[in-house]
């Protein structure tokens, strides 16, 4: 079992890809990267002459733990998962983008694909597919 958790941290710390992005009204292409993590996704995106960097984590999961008596005591776990992504990306001359994606998978996988929207701070929007 410890073999088949280290090959499956494996090989998702190894998923990356590239997202198409497009800015409303210009046309202007934007091309983001990421690599998918355990718990975030790590998104790079570069506009004009600025370099973006920022991270994405699920929004809307949530865990539970209740401990339960009866004939036996037990403790349950469980947890919920979602298809809806949020991140921030910090440029290197100062703005900023917020994103609201949405992945194809509801597990979070970010390489079975999305859509994603991303208001820029100079109130530029830019859509997104990959």
């Amino acid at each position: 079992m410890r073999y088949i958790s280290l090959v499956f941290f494996a090989v998702l710390a190894a998923c990356s890809g590239t997202m198409t992005g497009q800015v409303r009204g210009t046309g202007e292409q934007v091309q983001f990267n990421y690599e998918q993590g355990l718990d975030h996704d790590i998104y790079t995106a570069r506009i004009g002459s600025e370099n973006f960097t920022g991270k994405a984590i699920m929004d809307g999961s949530g865990s539970t733990y209740a401990t339960a008596w009866g004939n036996d005591f037990a403790n349950i776990f469980g947890s919920t998962t979602t298809n809806r992504f949020i991140a921030v990306l910090l440029g290197d001359q100062g703005n900023s983008l917020n994103c609201q994606m949405r992945y194809a998978d509801s597990s979070g996988f970010t390489n079975a694909g999305g859509v994603g929207v991303c208001k820029h701070s100079d109130g530029r929007i830019i859509d997104i597919v990959w």
